[in-house]
């Protein structure tokens, strides 16, 4: 840890005290000269560090900045030893995850991007990643797990996501199975699994979970091609201190509960909850290559489908305008009804 991070973690963590150069300097060990280099250096990147004649340094507010140090230093305090590395831009925080995976790289971790210039989405999309509006993240974890398994992290993830949006936002948060976390109608976030197993021993060496959080509308607004569908958590002007830090540490809390037991669906309940498709008539846009249990009368399309609920794998439970049953494993469905769109 940098001085620059130990002095930020000190300010930081006792926001209401005053430290002199002094103080600092002898609690870090260090040289005033040091501590006033860090200070002007946090100041340079948007801290808002006031120093005041006899009473010294105090931190007013700090830059919505992604800080592998605030992380980390929050995740230690809740028991959970995650590795956390940041970056100002990669091309996509999966694509350097799975490098690292290739390279040997063993311990768990979640890397976290400023801009993705390349962001991936499922089924070759790409994902609308700019600077300072959202959060991507993905983690390298080694499960203990069998590769059928392994895809299990995406509701897992999502159920997390869920809440941890909420409990930040204050508002409702629903999923749209298989994999996409909405608000007010809008999907404003998504997830791509990716992994890679031994076949002769049966089990995953390694998975990479990325998720993308859109936390704030972009200037000008989304793209075109996604601008009727996607949303962003805050719609308005809002106190933008430390969101996405705080944001990415209650996501990481509720990731790390539901998977220090995983295999184990603790989180089923939590998707099934949120999973507003249940009930509803949708259009099955690409089809799971699920299985038939019940056969219908035949001849009528299969098309669409009302949802009759989610099995414990996480399959949606489909019934067919014919009656035939179908329990979907992946693809895409369209749902549209007063509070939602696509």
């Amino acid at each position: 840890m940098t001085i620059k991070d130990q002095v930020l973690l000190l300010l930081e963590n006792q926001r209401e005290v005053f430290f002199s150069g002094q103080e600092i300097a002898q609690q870090l060990s260090v040289t005033r000269a040091s501590v006033w280099k860090a200070v002007k250096a946090l100041q340079k990147e948007g801290y808002a560090i006031e120093a005041v004649n006899n009473k010294g340094y105090i931190l007013k507010m700090a830059p919505d900045v992604l800080s592998a140090v605030y992380i980390e230093e929050r995740l230690k305090k809740a028991g959970i030893p995650l590795a956390v590395q940041t970056e100002k831009m990669v091309d996509s925080t999966n694509n350097v995850l799975k490098q690292y995976a290739a390279e040997g790289r063993m311990e768990d971790m979640v890397l976290l991007a400023e801009k993705q210039s390349a962001g991936r989405g499922r089924r070759g999309r790409s994902f609308y990643s700019p600077e300072g509006t959202g959060l991507y993240m993905s983690l390298l974890l080694h499960p203990k797990a069998r590769p059928e398994e392994g895809a299990m992290l995406t509701t897992l993830t999502a159920a997390a996501a869920a809440r941890a949006v909420e409990k930040i936002s204050g508002e409702t948060v629903q999923i749209k199975w298989v994999n996409d976390v909405w608000m007010r109608g809008r999907k404003i976030s998504g997830i791509l699994t990716e992994g890679s197993s031994s076949m002769e021993e049966g089990k995953l060496e390694y998975v990479v979970v990325g998720i993308g959080i859109n936390l704030y509308e972009p200037p000008g607004g989304f793209p075109e091609d996604i601008k009727d569908v996607a949303g962003a958590v805050f719609a308005g002007d809002i106190q933008r201190e430390n969101l996405r830090n705080r944001l990415a540490v209650e996501f990481l809390v509720s990731f790390m509960d539901y998977y220090k037991t995983f295999p184990a669906r603790d989180y089923l309940e939590e998707y099934r909850k949120r999973c507003f498709v249940i009930g509803k008539r949708v259009r099955i846009i690409t089809p799971g290559h699920g299985e038939i249990k019940e056969a219908g009368a035949g001849g009528e399309s299969r098309e669409y489908a009302q949802v009759l609920g989610i099995d414990d794998d996480c399959h949606l439970k489909v019934r067919y305008d014919d009656g035939a049953i179908e329990f979907l494993s992946s693809g895409e469905i369209s749902v549209r009804t007063d509070e939602t769109k696509g």
